[in-house]
């Protein structure tokens, strides 16, 4: 996945977007005994993980462009290192440069909102850590016209590039054709921040996104974004990706049950205004 040069307009927009938010929760460790990392990390003593902070409440800078990198995905990881008593190393990619960053050897982990398709886990390995679906986002006034996937039809939507919820709205094409409907127009922008700026600047009537991010953009922008309730039911998973056989796969899943056990995902759930209840590490 190819790096790409932030627009200042974009990066702007995310700093206003992402303002007001807490620093990075201090997450208790399992009572895992230090220095108990399994096996096949790329550096002795880190964690590397591959994330791409632009993705609030998940992950973003706590400054809205550089330095410090918080949400719900870095602390967790940071609590997951903290289990293994070792340090948390983030290396910062565009979200359609994680799995190649992990197939690379570029990072050991992807903990970083990405859903677990069918697609994904046919290349890589996945641990569920919470549940999600996809949500429309709108102007006040235009939330209502949503309210079931066909609604979308003849409409243009923005959506993150290479992400499942892009190829949501490519597939709704066919449906809306077998439905003799327009097709939405899909317009896909390399940041989160982009498809809001789409929709605030009237590019895109609308925009797809997880309804974990959905949320909280809207509440960053009252009064110019609603979400449009129950155009899609919660049917997905994150999950914290490695190497398809890697033998870092079981370590990740055995560690993500024990912070979820003593509370530790729940508290920085929390911590960024989620529901613990979507924290689920059962598949």
């Amino acid at each position: 996945m190819s790096t790409f040069t932030k627009p200042a307009l974009a990066a702007a927009a995310l700093a206003l977007l992402l303002s007001g938010c807490s620093g990075a929760a201090s997450s208790s460790p399992s009572g895992q005994s230090p220095d108990k990392a399994p096996k096949g990390l790329a550096t002795s003593g880190k964690l590397t993980l591959c994330i791409d902070p632009e993705y609030a409440p998940l992950e973003y800078y706590a400054n809205g462009s550089s330095g410090e990198i918080v949400g719900f995905d870095a602390d967790a990881a940071r609590a997951l290192a903290k289990h293994w008593g070792v340090e948390a190393k983030f290396e910062v990619t565009t979200f359609d440069g994680l799995m190649p960053g992990l197939q690379t050897r570029r990072c050991d982990a992807i903990f970083g909102g990405l859903y677990m398709s069918k697609a994904r886990l046919e290349v890589a390995d996945a641990a569920p850590v919470m549940n999600a679906g996809p949500a429309i986002l709108a102007a006040p006034d235009n939330t209502g016209k949503f309210k079931e996937p066909l609604d979308l039809c003849g409409h243009s939507v923005a959506a993150q590039s290479a992400s499942a919820n892009a190829a949501r709205i490519a597939a709704l094409k066919d449906e809306c054709k077998a439905a003799g409907k327009d097709e939405p127009r899909l317009t896909e922008y390399p940041k989160t921040a982009e498809t809001v700026l789409a929709v605030l600047n009237g590019k895109s009537e609308a925009l797809i996104e997880t309804n974990v991010a959905a949320a909280y953009m809207a509440s960053r922008n009252e009064g110019k974004l609603s979400v449009a309730p129950g155009v899609f039911p919660p049917d997905t998973t994150f999950g914290v990706f490695t190497r398809k056989g890697d033998q870092l796969s079981p370590a990740v899943a055995e560690a993500l049950k024990a912070l979820h056990d003593d509370g530790t995902l729940a508290k920085i759930a929390t911590q960024y205004k989620l529901d613990p209840a979507i924290v689920d590490v059962k598949r």
